[in-house]
């Protein structure tokens, strides 16, 4: 009953647009929502989508554990798989009452796996590992009495991070010359501390098997100040843009996902997040299921990436033939909301309205494409993501005119609606 087909696929994160499609038409497959936002885009090709923000529900994962639960229950004759995204790899306990489902097989890492990567004592030897591979390491500050190690180190920022974040919506920066013992009395043992590292922001998407891993792809990762420099949050998700990695940093990454595979038990595709700069590669983060960078590989690697969930067996060419690719500037840019407004009008045909006016500057532009798209009387407010933009530029400059200049049609349009 277990080792049922992919035919029927259950999708729940944050948000499951970039996984359904990934995974859309890859197969005979049917696909079943479970998210926030629940997308007009989103909607128009699963079977079914249950969206916490349209039953004007918070985001709660035990509200989608819920929902999920009770379709299964309504639904005893047919068996599904489940794929999850972000902030279920926060929630083992929520993953340990899926895997107990008859009628539902969890796909990527078990309860098992994500309950002892969600221990506190894992966090370090996560770093540990990444040390031992090659990766340079920030400091970390897990207790009040770490904090004296400060004075005899030359660190000015520190970062205030939760054991459970996601997307650097709860990440602020302070100052280590400032006294913040308070930290740890106020967020008591939610929160450490780890020293800041400057440089570029990147990531690894790889698949694993439980016993090995194979890298899949490197992004640059794009923070909402990236995309608006206006946004006052210097860590929220911005999107990606596709980058191949040099040989050295190959190799360091390489060894530390092997490690990281065979200690844990990884199954699926996973991604590392990781800070470059002239000092070498800083290790920052594993997250141990489906990214939404994910949605860029679909053209390199098409139903080998569904391949990786049901049949566990990896190949060893896809770093090969991800090398291969023409990679340009493949782009993922999120548009984040200025002023609180109520959308009017499809969002397709407005930046189709955009292609028309702007045809001559948008010219160099190829697979323009508008997702994550909200419903004709959806409210936002400022902050909120709105949509997204794919498309591949020929360089930084080009990328850099087209995502301005689109953008900012998009602001004037909407500050109309303010």
């Amino acid at each position: 009953m277990k080792n049922c087909s992919p035919s029927k696929l259950i999708l729940t994160s944050f948000s499951t647009r970039a996984a359904a499609d990934t995974f859309l038409n890859l197969g005979n497959i049917d696909l079943y929502s479970f998210d926030y936002f629940g997308d007009l885009d989103l909607t128009e090709f699963v079977i079914s989508s249950f969206s916490l923000k349209k039953q004007n529900l918070d985001f709660k994962t035990e509200l989608l554990f819920k929902a999920i639960k009770e379709f299964l229950i309504n639904n005893p004759d047919k068996q599904y798989n489940l794929i999850y995204g972000s902030d279920w790899d926060h929630k083992p306990e929520l993953l340990n009452e899926l895997e107990k489902i008859e009628n539902l097989k969890l796909r990527g890492n078990s309860a098992a796996v994500i309950s002892q990567l969600n221990k506190k004592e894992t966090l370090i030897d996560l770093f540990q590992l990444a040390k031992s591979s090659g990766f340079k390491t920030p400091e970390l500050f897990l207790k009040a009495k770490d904090l004296k190690k400060i004075k005899n180190k030359d660190i000015k920022d520190l970062i205030i991070k939760p054991y459970h974040s996601g997307g650097g919506l709860d990440l602020r920066v302070i100052n280590s010359e400032k006294n913040f013992d308070y930290i740890f009395n106020e967020k008591k043992e939610n929160f450490y501390l780890q020293e800041f590292i400057e440089g570029e922001s990147r990531s690894c998407q790889f698949a694993a098997d439980s016993t090995k891993a194979e890298i899949l792809s490197f992004t640059r990762e794009l923070k909402a100040t990236n995309i608006d420099q206006k946004s006052e949050n210097n860590f929220k998700y911005g999107g990606n843009i596709l980058i191949k990695e040099n040989e050295k940093e190959r190799k360091i990454i390489r060894k530390f996902i092997n490690k990281l595979t065979k200690k844990y038990s990884l199954q699926g595709i996973n991604g590392i997040d990781y800070i470059k700069n002239e000092k070498g590669i800083f290790f920052i983060e594993l997250n141990p299921r489906f990214t939404a960078a994910v949605e860029l590989l679909r053209p390199i690697y098409q139903e080998e990436l569904l391949n990786i969930y049901f049949s566990n067996q990896l190949t060893t060419n896809y770093l090969k033939k991800y090398l291969q690719q023409d990679l340009a500037f493949n782009i993922k840019a999120i548009y984040y909301a200025e002023k609180d407004f109520t959308v009017k009008k499809d969002l397709r045909d407005i930046l189709e309205e955009i292609k028309k006016e702007r045809i001559n500057k948008l010219s160099s532009v190829f697979d323009l494409k508008i997702k994550d798209l909200p419903e004709i009387g959806e409210h936002f407010t400022a902050g909120e993501p709105v949509f997204t933009l794919l498309f591949k530029a020929e360089n930084e400059k080009n990328y850099l005119e087209i995502k301005d200049l689109i953008f900012s049609d998009f602001t004037v349009y909407f500050r109309k609606l303010a």
